[in-house]
């Protein structure tokens, strides 16, 4: 449960260095960048960095993504009778973070929930680089520490940016600007479209990103996705 005391909201930082001073204080933010720094740690003291160590990080970065669309919309956005969300729980945050977008302590993941994203992704980093490396002719556990930390520094990232399009301030680069703009989108427009924080390419291969943000419906369940459910149900 979020503490009692009282924390800012979102809206309330608009400078850079405030935002990173928040995002530092955060339990998510101190167990990503922890685990992380041990990851590369032991990545560098392996040692033979090599082709498979290339192949690692193209994939990490190609798969991103599609792996936050996914995420955003089976587990994040799973309806609350899901196998789930009845039996991980992952939803309940992401709905209330929906009701009330600035409020921070739902805005970023807890430190535990944290810990048990970057543990599963080094689960599923371990399924995909295996074989890929057993393919390629490429030594496995060296890479795999490579493409854990690459996934645990882009869940790190994940919750920055996430934190950041959030707040007043606005990002100087194109890039991020567009990302935060969909976001917004997202949370205001529809929340069927625009699901990814880091990377839009899961959208735009898996029909979630409009040519025209005008073509998608203002929907009217976009703060609550209960709501929605409710109404696909034809409750």
């Amino acid at each position: 449960m979020p503490s009692a005391r009282r924390t800012c909201r979102s809206n309330e930082l608009g400078a850079k260095r405030e935002i990173a001073a928040l995002f530092l204080g955060r339990g998510s933010a101190q167990v990503l960048l922890t685990v992380a720094a041990v990851l590369v740690a032991a990545r560098l003291s392996i040692g033979g960095f090599g082709r498979g160590d290339v192949l690692a990080v193209a994939a990490t970065i190609s798969i991103t993504g599609t792996a936050e669309w996914i995420i955003h919309k089976h587990l994040l956005h799973a309806p609350e009778d899901s196998w789930t969300s009845r039996t991980l729980d992952t939803g309940s945050g992401h709905r209330r973070h929906h009701l009330d977008p600035t409020d921070i302590d739902w805005l970023l993941l807890r430190g535990v929930d944290a810990a048990v994203f970057v543990t599963a992704f080094g689960a599923v980093t371990a399924a995909w680089t295996a074989p890929l490396m057993l393919i390629t002719g490429s030594a496995v556990l060296g890479p795999f520490v490579t493409a854990w930390a690459c996934a645990a520094i882009g869940l790190g990232h994940y919750e920055w940016v996430h934190l950041l399009v959030h707040t007043t301030y606005r990002p100087r680069t194109r890039y991020y600007r567009r990302l935060a703009r969909n976001h917004r989108r997202h949370h205001y427009r529809n929340e069927g479209y625009w699901l990814g924080v880091t990377a839009n390419s899961g959208d735009r291969l898996l029909g979630t990103y409009p040519r025209h943000p005008g073509d998608v419906p203002i929907s009217g369940t976009a703060r609550d996705l209960a709501a929605a459910r409710r109404g696909t149900d034809g409750v």
